[in-house]
């Protein structure tokens, strides 16, 4: 079985994936997603939070258990692939937590962001939005609206 992914990354891929599916629905379909709009923004930016303040979140964790290892001489018997069984040369002291990659937070940031840039610019696109309201919906993300995205000779995006 594979690791799970974290928490961070795992919800923001998956709000990334719903609202980017959202930008290439129907008109019909669109007009529902519109009226959630407010709801969507704030999941994005929950999403966006959480991977924000990961790194102060994963200093916690590290130091609480860094900190209990060390109070109670804690040690941990590991399993061994060879034997299949527990290992010969154990118990040992619990390895140090291990920090999500920041290019997989980047990732998943840019993810949820760039979900969101694009169901704004279909929604201006479609008439449902002004272009102050895709503005400050995006500034809540921290994505980045281009002019030329609110072009409305660019109908292909």
């Amino acid at each position: 079985m594979p690791p799970l992914k974290p928490y961070s990354i795992a919800r923001a891929e998956l709000i990334a994936e719903q609202i980017g599916r959202f930008a290439t629905q129907h008109v019909h379909q669109l007009a529902g997603h519109h009226a959630n709009l407010a709801f969507w923004i704030a999941e994005a930016t929950a999403a966006v939070r959480a991977i924000d303040e990961y790194q102060h979140r994963f200093r916690q964790l590290q130091d609480a258990q860094l900190s209990w290892v060390r109070q109670h001489d804690t040690k941990i018997t590991r399993y061994c692939p060879i034997c299949r069984g527990a290992c010969e040369f154990g118990p040992q002291t619990p390895d140090r937590p291990r920090r999500v990659p920041s290019e997989d937070l980047a990732a998943a940031r840019e993810a949820v962001r760039g979900a969101v840039r694009q169901f704004l610019v279909r929604l201006y696109h479609a008439g449902f939005v002004s272009e102050a309201e895709v503005r400050r919906s995006a500034d809540l993300v921290g994505a980045s609206i281009e002019q030329e995205d609110l072009e409305r000779g660019d109908e292909a995006r």
